[in-house]
Formats: structure tokens, C-alpha cells, sequence
């Protein structure tokens, strides 16, 4: 099911076949501004279906009442609701830079909605957002509404169930103007819609710091990746300038403690972009992640998109890089297919961005894990935080890691293939600064190795087995 909004102010609905065909409709209101932003399908197979509006004699960036349609299979309407957000606690729905409407389908069958509406500040003169959660039944009835003013949040990316668990974690973007009063991260809520644990994500980091970037977005398709962590796009501005921002993958479990974090390649040519990530399961050891970037705000004949392939560590494997002869954009979440492959969606832009209107052309393309190659050289678009050198490289047997760091003998020597399966963890069981390992009884391919130190990690690498 597709929703939104088209240029004469009414809401557009789309129901996509297997075979690519849909079907479409637009919703009228006389008199009304309509824009539908989520839609899930209930128990009996009807669509409820998530939107705004408002009179069209009125500002349509604040729109005050909240509209749910129940819509069958062929998109004609069952029944309409219509709620108005107006209260104690919420002026309107105030979306200039964009509205994010989410729901999920609770365990006892009910439809948990989250939405961002907005309060006027009259000291300040602006419209601060936060969060309200509603509980529906199956008619889109109100069972209960929970406001939550002191979590502000410029819109809600994803709401997902976690393990073993009847709460819900619902990852928000922060950035309500101004953009310092909002904090990108997670919140945990629980049946009655109460925040019972959150995690601001630029306070993971060791709060605001002259030495510590910041988290400018996150966000997630929610899947728990082996039923227990759950793999977090964050876009950050690089601590000591201000206009680079870059893309790095974080990996939690449900108590959201951080167990890794890869910063994305490339690393030069992210002045102003990328404008976001998105992940895709292939299986249980590999994770395609998709980038789009750019050198400048204008600059749009350097465009390019990266297919980036990880294992389930977050350990780099490989990257492709696509450019045509016009601009190539990544923008949408991608789809799994049963065959192993990712299909997504790119787009190319023809025409200079002064003057006239650019045009778009969309487009789908399949890859494959097979598709991307598996390079040691990639390693190298990686800025590292630690100094090693492993020799010789490849090796048919014996290989030296050379660490900058002194380790100690409790610290740990571990080696993944490039699936992601642990191939050796143990004691070093030496002070100093060179390891040496038998490497004889692996097979030939490529190998991560990582040097810890509890939780900190004092160096990592890859090599070759020949």
C-alpha cells in the first residue's frame, strides 16, 4: 500500500501487485487540504489508512485534525474518522520540513499510532514538536491518547516490537527548531504508551564534547537482526567541521547498549551529503547498506551511490559504486527478495539546477551478494583509530600483526570469515606488541582479525589466506 498527497491537495492512495501492476485513487475534500502519511493492514484484510487535514482557507503546513480511513481492496472508502489535535497539550500538526505519521499492530490486535504534533513556544516565537501516541481499536475508535511533551522529536522513523518483549521501540529524528532542543535517539515504551527507558544517541558518544561528533539523525527498518540486535543508520557532523557530515552503521541489542559502529565509505567526498542509509537482510552474516553523497550542496555532477556490503559484526567487505553519465541517487528503503537479491530503487537527474526544473527519472535495480566484489582494498577508505600491520599478506601460513599498542596477555586475538563466523577468539597470553599466528588450518579467503581489550579495541584488520 502507497500513501500521499498530490499537488491539488488530495490525498493519493496506490495498492501494488506482485507483478507490478496497482491501482490508484485520490480522496477528495471539498474545501479541505488532505495528505495520507502511513497505512497498515488490519486483521480483515481492510487497509487503515493515516493522514492531515485541514479548511484549505488555512496555512496547510499547520493543519489541526488528525483523519483515519478504513479502505478495502479496492480502495474505496469503508468508514472515516476525524480527530482534532487541538488541545491542552498540542496546538497542530506543524510540518514545514516534513511529517512522519507511524503505526504498528499490537499483540491483543490493537493499532498503536505515533505522531509528532507541534505546541507554540509564545517566549520564543516558534512551534516545537513532540511526541503523542494513540491506541485504536480495529474501526479506528480511540482506546486511549498519551502525550509526551518532554521528549521532542521532529518526527517518529520507525516503531518496531522488541524480543521477548511487549514494549515498543520507537527510534525519533531529532532537529525540532531549534534544532539544539531536539535529540536524535530511542525511546521504549510499554502497554499503557509510557516512556520506560530511552538513549539520546549523542550521549553514547560521552555527551557534547569539543572532540566528539555529532549525531545530526537516526534512523532504522526495525528488523532484530539473530532475534537480538538491531542495526542503526546514523548521520553525524564531524566534531572539528561543522560541514562534513558522514554515515556509520550502529549495532544494539534491546537494552540498547552499542556493540559496534562502521563508519561508511567513502570518506572524502561527503561535504555536504549523505543524505541518509538504509540496510537490507540478506541472511544471517551479510547486510547490504546503501548510500547516496555528494562534494557540495550544488555540486550534483558528482553524485553517486554506494553499495556497501557488511557482515553481521559490521566488519566492511566490499563496495560498488554507481555513476552514470547523469546524477545516480539512492533514496528508498529496499526490498529482499526470496532469491537472496535486493532490489532497489535510484533515480538519475538530467538538467542543470539553474535554471528550469530538473527532471527525474526512476528506475530499479536487482543486485546480488555475488554482484559486489569482496576487496581488501576497501580497507583503505577507512580512517582508523588504531596503528596495525599484518605481514606477509597474503600468507599460506604464518602472519605477524604489528600493534601500536602495548597489549597484555588477558587481551584477545579474533578472527571472522567474510560470513561473519568467528574462526578464532582467544588470549594473546604475551605482553607486547607483535602476535603471531598459524594460520594453516584455515581455508584459503579473505579473514578480519580484531585485537580487544575488554571492550575497547586496540586494533583490526584483514588479511589473506592463500
Amino acid at each position: 500500500m502507497g500513501v500521499g498527497g498530490t499537488e491539488d491537495d488530495n490525498g493519493y492512495l496506490a495498492r501494488f501487485f506482485n507483478d507490478g501492476e496497482y491501482i490508484s485513487r485520490t480522496v477528495h475534500l471539498p474545501g479541505m487540504v488532505l495528505c495520507y502519511y502511513n497505512a497498515i493492514q488490519l486483521d480483515n484484510g481492510n487497509f487503515m489508512v493515516f493522514g492531515v487535514c485541514e479548511d484549505s482557507l488555512c496555512d496547510p503546513n499547520f493543519q489541526k485534525t488528525l483523519r483515519i480511513d478504513i479502505i478495502d481492496d479496492n480502495l474505496e472508502c469503508v468508514t472515516s474518522k476525524m480527530y482534532n489535535v487541538d488541545d491542552d497539550n498540542f496546538d497542530c500538526f506543524s510540518y514545514p520540513s516534513g511529517l512522519l505519521i507511524k503505526s504498528i499492530l499490537s499483540p491483543s490486535g490493537t493499532i498503536i499510532l505515533a505522531t509528532t504534533p507541534a505546541y507554540y513556544v509564545e517566549q520564543y516565537g516558534y512551534y516545537r514538536r513532540a511526541i503523542q501516541f494513540y491506541e485504536l481499536d480495529q474501526n479506528g475508535d480511540i482506546i486511549q491518547v498519551k502525550p509526551i511533551t518532554n521528549a521532542y522529536a521532529s518526527s517518529i522513523e520507525k516503531m518496531t516490537y522488541e524480543p521477548h518483549s511487549e514494549n515498543i521501540m520507537v527510534v525519533v529524528e531529532g532537529g525540532t527548531f531549534p534544532s539544539y532542543t531536539g535529540v536524535s535517539g530511542i525511546y521504549v515504551v510499554d502497554s499503557n504508551l509510557d516512556i520506560v527507558a530511552k538513549q539520546h544517541f549523542i550521549n553514547v558518544q560521552g555527551g557534547i564534547g569539543p572532540d566528539v561528533d555529532l549525531i545530526n539523525n537516526v534512523s532504522t527498518d526495525g528488523k532484530w537482526l539473530g532475534g537480538n540486535h538491531m542495526i542503526l543508520h546514523l548521520r553525524k557532523y564531524l566534531h572539528n567541521r561543522s560541514s562534513f557530515t558522514y554515515t556509520t552503521l550502529c549495532k544494539v541489542d534491546s537494552a540498547l547498549n552499542v556493540y559496534a559502529e562502521l563508519r561508511l565509505p567513502p570518506e572524502d567526498s561527503c561535504t555536504w551529503m549523505p543524505e541518509g542509509t538504509s540496510t537490507a537482510y540478506i541472511n544471517d552474516s551479510t547486510i547490504f547498506a546503501f548510500t547516496d553523497c555528494t562534494d557540495g550542496m550544488l555540486s550534483f555532477d558528482t553524485y553517486q551511490a554506494n553499495v556497501i556490503l557488511v557482515d553481521i559484526h559490521l566488519n566492511l567487505l566490499g563496495r560498488k559504486v554507481i555513476k552514470t553519465d547523469h546524477v545516480v541517487s539512492y533514496w528508498r528503503q529496499p526490498t529482499v527478495l526470496n532469491d537472496g537479491g535486493c532490489l532497489v530503487p535510484l533515480y538519475t537527474r538530467n538538467g542543470d539546477y539553474y535554471p528550469g526544473e530538473p527532471f527525474f527519472q526512476g528506475y530499479m535495480v536487482k543486485f546480488r551478494r555475488e554482484d559486489i566484489e569482496i576487496t581488501w582494498d576497501v580497507l583503505n577508505e577507512r580512517p582508523s583509530n588504531t596503528s596495525s600491520s599484518v605481514y606477509p599478506n597474503p600468507s599460506q601460513g604464518i602472519i605477524n600483526i604489528a600493534v601500536e599498542d602495548t597489549f597484555s596477555e588477558d587481551d584477545r586475538i579474533q578472527i571472522y570469515d567474510t560470513k561473519g563466523v568467528k574462526c578464532l577468539d582467544g588470549m594473546i597470553g604475551k605482553t607486547g606488541n607483535l602476535i603471531t599466528l598459524d594460520i594453516h588450518n584455515l581455508d584459503a579467503g579473505l579473514y578480519v582479525y580484531k585485537v580487544v581489550s575488554g571492550n575497547r579495541e586496540l586494533a583490526s584488520g584483514k588479511f589473506i589466506k592463500e
